[in-house]
């Protein structure tokens, strides 16, 4: 039954990926893999986990579209997620999934010995970490584009032009905060929900995933920035932000100027390396606190 879940699911979402242009044909069969090895999970964590990441990242990326169009040319283009982007923000969590069901699949924390149930609530954290990055770069990015006033740099807190990979806003702080707090918010439902007995017997230890979410997302964010301050390119045309232009086309676009970072890891990259660095510290967050 969970099986027939999963795919209905995932086809439904994909369909509705592909009517929006949220997707291109090559993100829509790797989002179908995230979905099905996510879905059929009996940890309904994680299926909620992943659907707010998708439902509240699909709808930031399409809204103000004119607007952020206008701030960068090449906008229309990124907005439909490639097997790239979609395996980046969701091929981890998927093997996160993967290993839970190995490992958990069908059992109950009560029947676990104590080394299990470890390992469980770590894999938990690591999940949640590596989705509360996601969501808060997701919505940094998009909302914090929009904001009134220009980002700073990171690194050197001079202003830069909006879409600047390593600026950051009050805007797109808030947004970082927000979009972590509905991760850790939707697991912390979850867990609570399915596993409400085993809270109250003491089986599992009750730990506020809502706030979790909020911290790891803006540490998430600070990293991200971090790394497209430093290693990777900002090329500006016209005071605007080409978030295509590489290292290799700069000499043949008329007018670029190279903004802030050097042209060492692309967007996709960048984005890898600090949702996996924010897992890395939540899994190991996880071993000190408990």
């Amino acid at each position: 039954m969970r099986t027939y879940f999963a795919i209905l699911l995932t086809a439904v979402l994909c369909l509705i990926s592909l009517r929006r242009q949220s997707l291109s044909g090559s993100g829509t069969v790797a989002a179908a893999l995230v979905g099905l090895s996510t879905a059929s999970n009996d940890n309904i964590m994680f299926t909620v986990v992943l659907l707010a990441f998708f439902i509240s990242s699909s709808y930031w990326t399409k809204y103000q579209a004119r607007a952020k169009a206008r701030l960068d040319p090449c906008y229309a283009k990124a907005s439909r997620r490639d097997w790239r982007q979609v395996l980046c923000n969701g091929g981890v969590g998927a093997v996160i999934s993967v290993v839970y069901q190995y490992n958990f699949d069908g059992r109950r924390p009560a029947d676990m010995s104590l080394e299990e149930r470890k390992l469980m609530t770590l894999l938990i954290w690591g999940y949640i970490g590596f989705y509360s990055c996601c969501a808060a770069d997701t919505w940094a990015s998009e909302l914090g584009t929009l904001s009134s006033d220009w980002p700073v740099l990171i690194t050197t807190l001079k202003q830069v032009p909006p879409g600047t990979n390593g600026g950051v806003s009050k805007l797109g702080m808030l947004a970082s905060f927000a979009g972590g707090a509905l991760i850790g918010l939707t697991a912390d439902v979850a867990m609570w929900v399915q596993y409400f007995g085993a809270y109250k017997s003491g089986a599992l230890p009750r730990i506020p995933y809502n706030m979790l979410g909020s911290v790891f997302g803006m540490l998430g964010s600070l990293i991200d920035s971090l790394l497209g301050a430093t290693v990777q390119a900002s090329y500006a045309v016209n005071k605007r932000i080409a978030s295509d232009i590489s290292a290799n086309e700069l000499s043949q676009v008329k007018g670029a100027v190279l903004v802030a970072g050097r042209d060492v890891l692309s967007n996709n990259m960048v984005n890898v390396v600090a949702s996996v660095s924010t897992m890395a510290i939540a899994i190991i967050l996880q071993t000190v606190v408990f």
